[in-house]
């Protein structure tokens, strides 16, 4: 179960330089732990990459997320996913959830034996333009991907969206969002893994692909957040 730190705390960066290439944001290595925010709710990640003078949008072209399944008396569990692109939008204390955009659904990730983190790949994205948040951290972009599990299955730990260490492409805050977190219907930042909160690996993994835009925009400096959570292993 997760707890919400009622104090805030800094939320310090994982940098790795960005590509110019398609993907920009990604690459964590995977950790032992997995994370489900139960039925109804939509974990976020916070990705960031690093932009140009000028460059406030993405113009998204992919994504891909790993889910861990774990088979359980020589079975997976079958478990519907969404996958979101959203806007991330900062306040100059907190970062919050703007535009949303649903990117790819799917009622079943199948059916199989042996457990196994699934790529899960949302194929190409068309018309999906983000504006960037950069008011937060100097020389960095950022927005959200989303999972929400879906189905009679939602609930169930033996899905999860897997926690990997930090990006070698792109940067992240070590922690993540959830909206709808046991039917709040509200969006919460941040959550973390550890004790204290942020001691353990708290990124989601995911690797997104495309292209800055230029526009214009100014950059800031870097942002405060709270972070809470809990973990699940295996």
């Amino acid at each position: 179960m997760l707890a919400r730190l009622s104090a805030s705390a800094v939320a310090s960066l994982a940098l790795a330089s960005a590509s110019n290439a398609a993907l920009v944001y990604g690459g964590g290595t995977e950790t032992g732990n997995r994370f489900n925010a139960g039925a109804g709710a939509i974990t976020y990640m916070n990705c960031f990459t690093s932009v140009g003078a000028g460059q406030t949008q993405l113009s998204l072209e992919s994504a891909i997320v790993g889910i861990r399944r774990i088979a359980t008396a020589g079975a997976l569990r079958d478990v519907g996913i969404k996958i979101y692109a959203a806007e991330m939008t900062f306040d100059g204390t907190n970062f919050g959830r703007g535009a949303n955009y649903l990117i790819y659904s799917s009622a079943s990730l199948g059916s199989g034996t042996a457990s196994v983190t699934q790529l899960v790949n949302t194929g190409a994205v068309s018309g999906v333009t983000l504006n960037l948040e950069t008011a937060s951290n100097a020389g960095l972009g950022g927005w959200w991907i989303g999972v929400e599990f879906t189905g009679a299955n939602a609930a169930s730990t033996d899905n999860g969206w897997r926690v990997v260490n930090a990006p070698t492409t792109g940067a992240s805050i070590n922690g993540f969002g959830i909206f709808n977190l046991s039917g709040s219907g509200v969006f919460q930042a941040f959550f973390a893994f550890g004790t204290p909160p942020g001691a353990s690996p708290s990124r989601m993994m995911v690797n997104v692909n495309g292209t800055l835009v230029p526009a214009p925009g100014a950059l800031a400096l870097l942002g405060v957040a709270g972070i809470a959570g809990a973990r699940r292993r295996r």
